[in-house]
């Protein structure tokens, strides 16, 4: 087990940023530093935590909690599609096949709940019925499960991710019909055994996004599947109470630190408030309690900082 203490002593060894040389050429993301090297790309998760399209700060741990919850879902899910993984040498570290992205990323949602301007429930607030495609309901609730998972795309390489519809995302080029009926049929396959492990963890995975590549004409789940940086998860054993009630539900994702956010106004807006030790360090327990809840393993913790440990790999 991780003790506060042992979390605050990290606050100083986090993994915020790499810049290792001879491996590959670098591009950073909001979490992710990956270095390409012709047909495959060395990924390393950083520590960075990112919120409404902004990167906010550093987490303890959390790099290496989401790059192996990722390796144990794209293991778990290698026989509906075949994922971009070549080997994990590493707790921050992930090898893979290079693959050419689809400028989509496709988020199947099984209940409608959200904070973020892009959320099922602000539309809905707003009095938005058809929310990409899908016609929803008058009179529904906050956190009501959906009558069966609907999908929302979003753009990418755009500076706030866009909802599009499937009709939209084909009149403008971003994908054929074909190719888009092939990915949403993979999404719901990969959003029920999703569901399905949740539950037999006493779990309920509430929403996800999949990214979708292709490798010699093949499509390729890849980046992260099911972690609680791109998943919503809420305890099941409390579900239909506070859904009664009316009231929050238990969380097991980065939701805490977006509510921590939005309790303060930021939403996307302006300038983030820094967030506090305290904030982290709750926020690094809860990714711990994700890993072990979710793959149902003990966390272990590494003695060395990961950027360290990482650089001593590759001079290897």
């Amino acid at each position: 087990m991780i003790t506060d203490s042992r979390i605050r002593e990290e606050l100083k060894n986090v993994l915020d940023a790499t810049d290792i040389k001879g491996i590959g050429v670098r591009e950073t993301g909001k979490v992710r530093d990956s270095y390409k090297q012709g047909d495959k790309r060395v990924i390393i998760v950083s520590d960075r935590i990112s919120a409404f399209d902004c990167v906010l700060g550093t987490v303890p741990f959390k790099g290496q909690v989401l790059n192996q919850i990722a390796a144990f879902w794209f293991d778990k899910t290698k026989d509906i599609v075949q994922n971009h993984v070549l080997e994990v040498p590493d707790p921050n570290v992930m090898v893979v096949k290079e693959c050419e992205q689809l400028p989509l990323e496709f988020v199947v949602r099984g209940y409608i709940t959200g904070v973020t301007k892009t959320s099922a429930w602000h539309y809905y607030q707003q009095g938005i019925r058809n929310y990409c495609g899908n016609v929803m309901p008058e009179g529904m609730k906050k956190d009501q499960k959906f009558d069966k998972p609907i999908l929302t795309p979003t753009t990418k390489h755009e500076k706030h991710d866009r909802p599009v519809s499937r009709d939209e995302a084909i009149k403008e080029g971003l994908i054929s019909a074909a190719d888009y009926d092939k990915v949403a049929d993979i999404c719901f396959k990969l959003f029920k055994r999703g569901q399905e492990h949740a539950r037999s963890m006493g779990l309920i995975l509430v929403d996800t996004k999949y990214e979708i590549g292709k490798l010699n004409g093949q499509f390729v789940l890849s980046d992260e599947v099911h972690t609680p940086d791109s998943s919503r998860y809420w305890f099941a054993d409390t579900y239909e109470e506070l859904f009664k009630a009316g009231k929050d539900q238990r969380k097991l994702d980065k939701e805490y630190v977006r509510e921590w956010l939005a309790e303060r106004g930021f939403t996307g807006d302006g300038k983030p408030p820094a967030l506090t030790d305290e904030v982290r360090v709750e926020a690094a327990k809860r990714y711990i309690q994700s890993y072990e809840v979710i793959t149902g393993k003990q966390f272990i913790a590494t003695d060395r900082p990961p950027l360290e440990r990482i650089t001593r790999l590759f001079a290897k």
